[in-house]
């Protein structure tokens, strides 16, 4: 098999942070970028250094000399690009969330069934299925190091919303701040990556949601600027999701009866547990700290403290990279890393956690959630 031959659709936003993975995978070939913005598509095809062609087009991504399509763009177009590079016969990677909107959920993924029997491959790309320490912590959690899981927790929070109100109110449009395009605001956007997370680590899946969302600072913006949202999954955890575009800060955590795990803004892991050493792809835990010391009330929990920092996501030596593994996937014939399919099961969440915020009360799941990942 000669080069792999790809069209990259959307060359800005967090597109622009993978890809020079793509330069630097010698059988792998650009032949086209694609985006609203000439000027970004053809900045992005001399950053690639090769003759790839630069174009508003999103049909030159259909072309013959198209064998994959990564599909970086806005939600509302997920569903009309996936479906139309996968009857053309291309390979596709998708950013999440999988759409905007249910219906255009469901369509994409008949697609995507219909394409796996004509052995075409598609995927959805979940950044922090990256890091190494997701796939240490997923271990833990399935070897009853945590002991049985009580609570997880996840908090992801940024500005962008701010600076993203104040340019629409100044006359600069964004997808972002509409909610037919987006699908909402800060919640579909961040909390798709712990909803798929979680329900990994655990191999469960959430049954009932209960919500509240708010836009307190973000005015430009149509959707929520905050959000609040608890889940229920059907081994009996629960989860707190708390999401933000109008502050900063985040952190996961995951509590047991035996252990916990604290991972503060990317770069600081407090770890504690009774089940002894452990030595992963990043963790090194001595077992000198048990999670379960009887402690004072409000007092701190005994932790192992060890700093971890995330590879970027052009981290081309990094074997867990989401880019260069789906393309694997496809030099090798193999399943991708994430399907298409789990994106659906973490719409649904999204979708009933918006109802939920939007009723006052709690939310079945329908369908639950298939947790499908690396």
């Amino acid at each position: 098999m000669g080069k792999l031959r790809v069209a990259f659709v959307g060359c800005g936003g967090i597109a622009d942070h993978y890809l020079n993975l793509y330069r630097d995978l010698g059988w792998v070939e650009v032949v086209t970028c694609v985006d609203v913005n000439l000027e970004r598509a053809a900045r992005a095809s001399d950053r690639l250094g090769v003759a790839s062609r630069a174009t508003t087009d999103f049909s030159d991504a259909l072309s013959d000399d198209v064998d994959v399509a990564i599909i970086n763009t806005p939600n509302h177009l997920h569903r009309e690009q996936t479906v139309a590079a996968l009857e053309a016969g291309k390979h596709v990677l998708l950013q999440k969330p999988i759409s905007a909107t249910l219906a255009d959920a469901e369509i994409l993924v008949g697609a995507a069934e219909r394409a796996e029997r004509q052995a075409i491959i598609s995927g959805l790309y979940l950044s922090y299925f990256d890091q190494p320490l997701m796939h240490d912590l997923r271990d833990l959690v399935r070897s009853g190091w945590f002991g049985d899981l009580a609570h997880l927790y996840a908090r992801l929070m940024h500005t962008g919303g701010l600076i993203l109100s104040r340019s629409i109110r100044d006359g600069q449009p964004n997808w972002r701040g509409s909610v037919a395009q987006t699908g909402g605001g800060c919640f579909i956007q961040l909390a798709v990556h712990y909803i798929h997370l979680f329900g990994w680590m655990m191999d469960a899946s959430v049954v009932r949601v209960t919500a509240v969302s708010k836009n307190l600072y973000c005015p430009g913006v149509e959707g929520e600027d905050l959000a609040c949202a608890i889940l229920e999954f059907d081994n009996g955890a629960l989860a707190t999701l708390d999401l933000a575009w109008c502050t900063s800060g985040e952190m996961l955590s995951v509590q047991g009866t035996r252990g916990t795990a604290d991972y503060i803004n990317n770069e600081t892991l407090l770890l504690g547990s009774d089940g002894g050493a452990f030595v992963g792809r990043v963790i090194k835990y001595s077992g000198s700290a048990p999670g379960q010391s009887p402690r004072p009330p409000g007092a701190p929990a005994m932790q192992e403290v060890m700093t971890i920092h995330p590879p970027t996501l052009d981290d081309l030596d990094n074997p867990y990279n989401q880019q260069r593994v789906f393309l694997e996937a496809v030099r090798d014939g193999k399943p991708p890393p994430v399907s298409i399919a789990s994106g659906l099961d973490d719409l649904r969440v999204v979708t009933a956690v918006y109802e939920s915020a939007r009723t006052g009360q709690s939310v079945a799941v329908a369908n639950g959630a298939n947790n499908e990942s690396p």
